[in-house]
């Protein structure tokens, strides 16, 4: 037990409840003695406790006595719980019987004590106050490790990588929210155990995170994951042992799964791009080659025009000029169409139309689809004309695509036209077809980058690309379509005769109208 020398000068601050003030002297100055630098309060009141309670928070210990005129230690007592403050409390009392002690101890004092053995205060109150002292450092403790907690789950919960964590047998025991956006299992779902490792990553366990290695970790790996609606989604995956070595707790696996569905689109689209640049380069390089026979071959044909034939004769000569011509015609447009610039150079954008219609004039006639030109005069315009020809390739491949099934009629019109939205002056040229038309719900995804309606033959990207273009050029993209009644889609496209840079960020360079 520690002397009252170790206890020389520790300032002790006491809130007591007596209402006999000798009393009271008489405590202060056996603690005074006992070695403490005290601060005494005298309460008799409940009032004057829970003021005293509210204004000094910072009590050491609270002396009682049993029993007072209108107040009690009991009463008291009960008065400190209600504030929820933790100070030691300790009853004193005249008479002390083992009943009234033990009652005591059982409402929650910390000790009993009677007033004619003070011998024992002193050490009651040291014990009491390292024991309250000790709570208030377990309660920081407590809160501090809460708050970190706290902490680390709102940053697992933020973080965009998803989670899950598994004991060895692979049954879930947590999953982030990064888990419910990336495979569809809601947290109820994951809690009520149905949801396992087998049954994300598949029965045959290939790729489960729980196969660790030596390291107690493991490589990431792209493997496939099942969602919730059984689709089959590619993650990559990697994997650790949260509690390596520890002999209390039986071993737990962390998993951290990165979506890979947008690199694996990417890698598909990147692989059709090169696809098709390569099957440009090389109808580019044929038609090239085609030059130089077609050449001689125009040659012998015009040496065969000075020569006499009978009129027959003469009708095929001229039938295999005529379509000779055509040949020359559609390899140095295909020439041409390849050919990009890479620089705006000054264009005839009717010229530059009628390219890309001798590129579809076989399926045009096969499909007897009429087409209905209304040019208005246009002067030469300043764009990048491979990049424009492409936008028309692309929005021509469509309405032909669009009246497949019955043919019908294809409109191109251009115009000096108006932005009144910023009152540029330009050029405008449409695309209308007669065909089947676009509902509501397709118009609202129209122009979303993999977005398609032709299946697997088509890239979702046309149009995606198409508004891209048009943007860049400072324009604008416009579509009406009616998929009930006739039918038909009319593309207006808008550019300006000279084009700032566009902050693609700004007012919206597309429109959308029923």
């Amino acid at each position: 037990m520690p002397t009252s020398q170790q206890l020389n000068g520790t300032p002790l601050r006491v809130l007591l409840v007596e209402d006999n003030a000798d009393d009271a002297f008489i405590l202060e100055r056996h603690l005074r003695r006992a070695g403490y630098s005290v601060f005494v309060r005298r309460v008799e009141t409940g009032e004057d406790m829970r003021e005293a309670l509210s204004a000094e928070s910072a009590w050491n210990v609270i002396l009682a006595d049993y029993h007072l005129p209108t107040f009690s230690a009991p009463a008291a007592l009960t008065l400190l719980k209600s504030t929820g403050h933790d100070i030691p409390f300790i009853m004193m009392s005249g008479a002390v019987d083992e009943e009234t002690a033990v009652s005591a101890m059982r409402a929650g004092a910390h000790d009993y004590i009677a007033k004619q053995n003070l011998a024992r205060l002193v050490p009651a109150i040291e014990r009491e106050v390292k024991e309250a002292e000790a709570r208030r450092a377990r309660r920081q403790t407590e809160s501090a490790l809460r708050s970190m907690e706290e902490r680390f789950h709102r940053l697992v919960e933020a973080m965009p990588l998803a989670l899950l964590i598994s004991d060895i047998d692979g049954r879930i025991t947590y999953a982030n929210q990064g888990i419910e956006n990336l495979l569809g299992y809601s947290q109820a779902e994951i809690a009520s155990g149905a949801v396992t490792l087998s049954r994300i990553f598949g029965t045959s366990g290939i790729g489960l995170p729980c196969a660790v290695g030596p390291s107690k970790t493991s490589e990431p790996a792209e493997v496939e994951c099942i969602n919730a609606s059984g689709a089959r989604v590619p993650v990559l995956v990697g994997s650790a042992e949260l509690n390596p070595g520890s002999q209390d707790s039986a071993p737990q696996i962390a998993a951290f799964l990165v979506d890979l569905t947008e690199q694996r689109r990417s890698q598909e689209v990147l692989r059709r791009t090169e696809k098709l640049a390569a099957a440009g380069r090389l109808a580019a390089s044929i038609a090239h080659e085609i030059n130089n026979p077609l050449e001689a071959v125009t040659n012998c044909l015009y040496l065969l025009g000075q020569m006499q034939f009978d009129e027959q004769a003469r009708t095929f000569l001229d039938l295999a000029q005529r379509e000779l011509n055509r040949v020359v015609h559609i390899t140095t447009q295909t020439l041409r169409f390849y050919r990009q610039s890479t620089k705006p150079i000054e264009t005839d954008l009717h010229e530059l139309l009628e390219t890309v219609v001798a590129l579809y004039e076989g399926r045009l006639r096969s499909q007897c689809i009429q087409i209905e030109r209304e040019y208005g005069q246009l002067p030469p315009v300043v764009v990048h004309d491979g990049e424009i020809r492409q936008v028309m390739a692309n929005l021509l491949g469509n309405a032909i695509d669009a009246m497949a099934s019955s043919g019908g009629r294809l409109v191109l019109r251009t115009a000096v036209s108006r932005d009144w939205a910023t009152g540029r002056e330009g050029f405008s040229f449409t695309i209308a077809d007669t065909g089947t038309g676009i509902d509501a719900a397709t118009r609202a995804h129209l122009f979303e980058p993999f977005y398609s309606t032709k299946g697997i033959t088509g890239t979702g990207l046309g149009l995606w690309v198409s508004r891209g273009i048009v943007e860049k050029h400072g324009g604008r993209i416009s579509l009406r379509s009616h998929a009930a009644q006739n039918g038909g889609t009319v593309f207006r496209i808008f550019l300006p005769f000279a084009a700032p840079p566009v902050e693609i960020a700004s007012t919206p360079l597309l429109q959308v109208t029923a």
